[in-house]
């Protein structure tokens, strides 16, 4: 057996050898990682016949790479004539020990599988819950089938009202805050001397913890502060917004043609004059369909945020639901399909205009 026979062997090792490091350990960790999963799910005894396997994928794939790069060197010896046409045709062939299945990459596929695997027993995935929560299913089917419509108009005119009304002000506050903080955040506006590198840190810190917090999380909070109602779900939107739009608006900040304040600043404008006069309408259409964006995400929040006592329309969907009023819970939640599915349509159109 040759050294580059023994090479194949080894996952990990013909990465090695062409000296792609990362490569050779990724191999090797999906390897121990594939092995490890299997102990941990089959047992010892799947082992050895799995690293057997992997083992041979990857030898197999080595010597198909290896005879490929021998076919490419002998085209490029050849020359194109008639002579030669079914020489270099048959270079192009796949040789007759060609199996596409054995070519596949193993270990990527088996430490995704294994992984998968893992996940669903640590999260107890079973297909058992589905089939006994069927009968539940088929109830509140039954309900979504025959909804209570004398509920319809309390749906529409006060809670799916209530909704859009924390979603629209919880997003206008947001807006406001991060429109200015966007510009500190963004980096090839910050780079001029240490100060502005030290502010721009600064802030990008600050958003990072403050997106570090979810949308429901924030809602808890200010539950716990300000008590039951609509004010917390507009506190916990305007926060959320602030982080994420912050994020979005000074990266599209930093995709501007910096030129432009180039010569603002060549002109003797100073930063406010280069934000004003070179950023601001370079960045205006893309800031705004990040806004249209975040309007959609922040009425999707604010339904879920009644579930802990910030009101809208996910506050009696909850109640119905935990009465087992599945008929009146159907009402509102048609409403809310229906409310969702106008407010993507229309701020998708919306951002076509825009862009």
């Amino acid at each position: 057996m040759t050294k580059t026979t023994l090479i194949f062997l080894v996952p990990g090792a013909r990465a090695l050898q062409g000296r792609q490091y990362w490569q050779a350990c990724r191999d090797v960790m999906l390897l121990v990682t594939c092995l490890a999963a299997c102990y941990s799910l089959l047992g010892f005894g799947w082992m050895l016949p799995l690293g057997f396997l992997l083992v041979a994928s990857e030898c197999y794939r080595g010597f198909f790479n290896l005879h490929q790069k021998a076919c490419d060197n002998k085209l490029q010896q050849q020359s194109v004539d008639t002579e030669n046409l079914d020489r270099v045709i048959q270079l192009f062939r796949r040789p007759g020990w060609w199996l596409p299945v054995l070519n596949w990459p193993w270990l990527t596929l088996g430490a995704t599988g294994f992984a998968v695997a893992l996940l669903a027993r640590s999260t107890e995935v079973s297909l058992a819950g589905i089939v006994q929560g069927l009968p539940v299913a088929g109830e509140l089917v039954q309900g979504m089938l025959s909804p209570d419509w004398s509920l319809l108009p309390d749906a529409v005119l006060i809670y799916a009202r209530q909704t859009l009304e924390v979603a629209l002000l919880g997003t206008g506050l947001g807006f406001l805050l991060a429109l200015p903080v966007s510009f500190l955040c963004a980096q090839n506006l910050m780079g001029g001397n240490i100060l502005a590198r030290l502010v721009y840190l600064f802030c990008r810190a600050v958003m990072v913890i403050v997106r570090a917090l979810p949308t429901f999380m924030l809602g808890l909070i200010f539950v716990a502060l300000v008590g039951l109602g609509p004010f917390p779900g507009v506190l916990a939107i305007t926060l959320f917004s602030f982080g994420v739009m912050v994020k979005l608006f000074s990266e599209t900040i930093e995709t501007i043609d910096y030129g432009a304040v180039e010569a603002v600043k060549a002109s003797g404008g100073h930063w406010l004059n280069s934000v004003v006069f070179a950023v601001i309408p370079q960045a205006l259409p893309g800031i705004l369909a990040q806004l249209l964006y975040c309007m959609e995400i922040n009425v999707h929040s604010a339904t879920v945020l009644g579930l802990i006592g910030a009101e809208g329309i996910g506050l009696p969907i909850h109640e119905y639901l935990s009465a087992l009023a599945y008929d009146s819970a159907a009402t509102f939640i048609l409403v809310t399909i229906l409310m969702t599915i106008v407010i993507d349509y229309s701020s998708a159109f919306l951002r076509k205009r825009v862009l």
